[in-house]
């Protein structure tokens, strides 16, 4: 069952109706039981391997948090909590940090190693036995020794890179004392297999997730139509944009050999728009259900395609797994806090593995270790770009994210007007005895002030890569930070904004530039169409007649085009402070309601559906 199928249009309003209508304290059963029925619609007998991570890993939660003197805050309005921070909980991290261990502290980490060795141990069993063997065979064939592996033929579950990050996850802040284990098995299940995310994400994080599932849900038709409207924007990414691209991206890179360079690389551009809107679409569909259910989910993806660098771009794509690498990778890795080469070094162990996540093959290896290797590159060329920018007039910290936040990747371009009140979150309040400097510098030492707020536990919850000032201050802005209506435009306005954009353009080529190898069959047919495009480009060639050769008639492409310039407007405005969709809520009743009319009718009218459309699933259902 997947959310653009028949099926899922019949089983969520019955789920729906039911969830409101049995009593409070049956809420979380009527959803565990829907969330196995929908996860088992794929293949049952992977629900027997959902169970069984779910009791293995609740156990060895119970074991590993035994003793544990963490215990849950007080959820705040996006559903954050905090653990509560006291004097044992910092003295044994003390004692752990300065190699200090008791007995009981080797037990937990056999417990917490065991667990996460049988994880992660079906999760490569699953999804690279082939590969592994392949590469073995191909290894060894190149010492002489010839080798025949059985193909293994298993269909790998649906699902399972998620769920099992997500409770290695649980596992790993229990250990750190960050949250205390949950002792409500039901509660816990839930968690693990909640329906909406369970396929492709978002990750989820317990401290966000599982205190909304200890507190009743009332019925609230404004969250209903919200969450509902946010389904319809899923849905009209997913089957007008996503589904529409798959068609020319497929058509090309399935015939590259026998087109023009200029073909790969259009396609390669509009692949940026398709994998955004699948995945993203995705994301959204998964909030807007949880929302009508009255769970809110972390978001997942902010604008990602204004990114001024790839440091940015990933702190705004698929943000729940670039989180739990940050946090369970990158940080005991060392992070940043290390000589450079170090630094360099875990930033590209954390990406190879992303990219291996993604897919058993090199291309995808490729493709994490390519993101990696630009921002390495970026952060050794910082003097020199800084040189050449002052040499142009520029402040010596126009690349700075943190003094300069207009110039760098936040969500907004700011403008402080009002004065600064003292607004304090559960979160701070749980984290204001901790050092400063067990945060600062996990992120090249840009927003060590900020990852106080955006760490593990405010990342879980709901990811901000907001300033001081722009959390706590009244904020206008204007295009590309150019604030219209206060002052005249100054010069150094308008070369600031054209620096950004030219930043952003720069980001979106390195950036697609990567989705070639994420999208090519292979490593092999990446690298042949890297040459197909240098040797046969074809520029002279170039026609819009034969544009609507690849796929898509005149009509279905230019329908794309525009749908993709309705998507950049809205990312836009959001990416600018604005919600759309906030302001429709607020129109009177019949405007909105002609407003949601009208978009059903252009997804069902625009939509690929039909015999000859596959309901390809979303593209990140394969890892």
């Amino acid at each position: 069952m997947i959310f653009n199928s028949l099926g899922f249009l019949l089983f969520f309003p019955i789920v729906l109706i039911a969830y409101y209508a049995v009593p409070k304290g049956f809420q979380n059963l009527w959803l565990l039981f829907s969330s196995y029925w929908f996860y088992m619609s794929w293949n049952p007998k992977y629900g027997l391997l959902l169970l069984g991570v779910t009791i293995l890993t609740y156990i060895a939660g119970l074991l590993i948090g035994k003793d544990s003197h963490a215990s849950w805050g007080d959820p705040d309005e996006y559903g954050r909590i905090s653990a509560d921070f006291d004097s044992k909980v910092s003295k044994r991290r003390r004692n752990i940090k300065t190699g200090v261990v008791s007995g009981k502290e080797k037990k937990k980490r056999a417990i917490l190693g065991l667990v996460l060795f049988i994880v992660f141990g079906l999760l490569c069993f699953y999804k690279y036995t082939d590969f592994l063997a392949v590469n073995a065979a191909k290894l060894l064939s190149r010492i002489g020794i010839l080798a025949e592996f059985d193909h293994f033929d298993v269909v790998m579950p649906v699902g399972i890179s998620f769920f099992t990050f997500q409770a290695a996850g649980y596992l790993i802040d229990v250990y750190r004392e960050e949250i205390p284990s949950e002792k409500n098995f039901l509660r816990y299940a839930l968690f693990v297999s909640f329906f909406p995310s369970i396929l492709a994400g978002p990750i989820g994080r317990a401290p966000a997730l599982i205190p909304q599932y200890s507190r009743p849900r009332e019925f609230d038709w404004n969250r209903v139509c919200s969450g509902f409207m946010l389904m319809l924007w899923g849905f009209f990414l997913k089957l007008v944009i996503a589904d529409r691209a798959a068609i020319l991206v497929n058509f090309v890179y399935q015939n590259y050999h026998e087109l023009y360079g200029w073909t790969i690389v259009l396609a390669t551009v509009i692949y940026a728009f398709e994998i955004y809107c699948d995945f993203c679409g995705y994301s959204i569909i998964a909030a807007g259900t949880a929302n009508m259910l009255g769970i809110r989910f972390m978001k997942n993806f902010d604008c990602p395609y204004f990114s001024v660098s790839v440091q940015d771009f990933w702190r705004r794509w698929h943000i729940s797994l670039s989180g739990w690498f940050r946090d369970y990778l990158y940080f005991p890795l060392g992070g940043s806090r290390c000589n450079f080469l170090r630094r360099y070094f875990n930033v590209m162990v954390v990406f190879m593995v992303s990219g291996l996540w993604h897919g058993s093959q090199w291309s995808y290896v490729a493709w994490g270790g390519l993101n990696g290797l630009y921002q390495i590159i970026g952060g050794i060329l910082t003097p020199v770009r800084t040189l050449i920018l002052r040499i142009f007039g520029f402040d010596k910290d126009v690349l700075s994210l943190k003094k300069n936040p207009a110039m760098g990747g936040s969500m907004k371009i700011y403008s402080s007007i009002a004065p600064i009140t003292d607004v304090v979150t559960p979160w701070e309040k749980s984290v204001a005895g901790k050092k400063q400097e067990d945060f600062e510098e996990d992120r090249d030492g840009e927003y060590s002030d900020e990852d106080i707020r955006s760490s593990l536990r405010l990342s879980s919850g709901r990811a901000s890569w907001q300033t001081e000032e722009a959390r706590r201050g009244h904020l206008r802005t204007g295009l590309f930070g150019i604030r219209i209506g206060e002052d005249e435009l100054s010069f150094n306005a308008v070369k600031m904004s054209i620096l950004k954009l030219i930043r952003i353009l720069i980001t979106f080529v390195l950036i697609d530039f990567a989705w070639l190898f994420f999208r090519a069959a292979g490593l092999k047919d990446a690298f042949m169409m890297i040459e197909k495009v240098k040797s046969d480009f074809g520029l002279m060639e170039f026609s819009l007649s034969k544009v609507y050769e690849l796929g898509l008639n005149e009509k279905n492409f230019w329908l794309l085009i525009i749908c993709i310039v309705i998507l950049i407007f809205s990312d836009y405005v959001k990416y600018h402070g604005g919600d759309i969709r906030k302001w429709i809520l607020e129109r009177p009743i019949v405007f909105r309601e002609i407003i949601i009319a009208a978009s059903i009718l252009i997804i069902l009218v625009f939509g690929i559906w039909g015999n000859s459309y596959d309901a390809s699933s979303f593209i990140y259902f394969q890892y």
